[in-house]
């Protein structure tokens, strides 16, 4: 059985991994991220990549090998204790500090966050055949009025306007934990585009058709994607580390993102009870503040614990239309929106990477 070892390893190669490993990395720090995939995903860009493809090709995906400063290993992580991990590779890795950054997942919708395409190649397929299937339906169900379900109506709707589009949300308003004024904008908005949206209601596929528990009515419809139920990676850690995780399976943290009870590990984005609102971009503000800290730590310096900084959250909905939450207030104004927009933030997440997208 190989051995290794690293000053810090991290696990998962999402946006708070990378974020994290290119910082270190670029401070001279020993650094081994782990990750089931061979390639990083701006994921927030992956449901415009189902409806229309041809806008930006596979540029939100990147192998780690071709950016990528510290070690990276292509591997899942079976078992891990305070100093060492199991990979399903049959190797182990021992090391002084490690980042557990493992992001989430929709079990319902690989669209969205894959479970089995792995490879750069595959999960370009992948996404094509999404694509093709989506293409064939005369009428699609989206299930779910959080961000993953407004942001894929409108995608869908400024792709196929001859479709009819349906957005059932088991609540009474869209986007709930956003301002009132950007739920409303959302829902007037998708609206404008001909998406009929249901409140109260929860779909289930009953056979052929999709019953819903609160009302009785059944739909009959092409193609339905479940965004709901997100659930946070972390179940490799039920072995060897099972205090870490509270009950709603998320990685208790302190202010300093260190792991309660344990001084060399921390845990940050998705996986961790660190901010309430889970997003890609404030997922690599968190791995860039966690990365200095360490090379704090390492030089002996005092470090400052970790505050949410003021966000903009940007919900575009559809290719031409769209609500950001600011700090001061909420605006439909497009240049605003556009931040997010335009190529739904691939070339700025890949820059603060240090990076360039690839070749469309």
């Amino acid at each position: 059985m190989k051995s290794r070892h690293t000053e810090v390893l991290i696990i998962g190669g999402g946006f708070a991994g990378v974020a994290v490993a290119q910082r270190l990395a670029n401070e001279g720090v020993g650094v081994i991220l782990v990750d089931r995939k061979d390639y990083f995903e701006v994921t927030f860009a992956t449901l415009r990549n189902v409806t229309a493809p041809h806008l930006h090709g596979n540029t939100p995906r990147k192998r780690y090998t071709d950016f990528l400063k510290g070690t990276f290993i292509q591997a899942g992580v079976e078992s891990m204790t305070r100093t060492q991990v199991w990979l399903d590779t049959g190797e182990t890795i021992e090391f002084e500090q490690a980042i557990i950054a493992t992001g989430s997942r929709y079990p319902s919708l690989p669209e969205a966050k894959t479970q089995t395409g792995l490879s750069y190649s595959e999960r370009n397929k992948e996404m094509l055949d999404a694509h093709d299937l989506l293409a064939l339906a005369a009428s699609v169900l989206v299930i779910g009025g959080g961000t993953v379900g407004v942001e894929f109506a409108g995608e869908i709707v400024s792709a196929f306007p001859e479709k009819a589009v349906m957005l059932a949300h088991s609540g009474d308003r869209l986007l709930q934990s956003s301002e009132p004024k950007a739920q409303r904008k959302a829902l007037e908005q998708l609206i404008e585009k001909g998406v009929k949206v249901m409140f109260n209601r929860r779909f289930k596929k009953q056979g052929d058709i999709y019953l819903c528990e609160t009302s009785g009515e059944n739909l009959s419809v092409d193609i339905a994607y479940a965004c709901i139920g997100m659930v946070p990676n972390t179940e490799f850690l039920q072995q060897g580390l099972p205090d870490i995780v509270d009950n709603k399976a998320l990685i208790k943290v302190d202010e300093h993102m260190r792991v309660v009870g344990y001084d060399n590990l921390y845990s940050l984005g998705d996986c961790a009870a660190l901010d309430t609102h889970k997003h890609g971009f404030l997922a690599s503000v968190q791995g860039a503040f966690l990365a200095k800290n360490i090379v704090k730590a390492i030089k002996g310096k005092k470090r400052k614990p970790y505050k949410t900084p003021p966000l903009v959250v940007v919900t575009p909905i559809g290719i031409n239309s769209g609500v950001a939450q600011l700090p001061f207030g909420v605006t439909t104004m497009n240049f605003v929106v556009n931040l997010k927009q335009k190529d739904l933030g691939i070339s700025n997440m890949y820059k603060t990477y240090g990076t360039e997208p690839d070749v469309h």
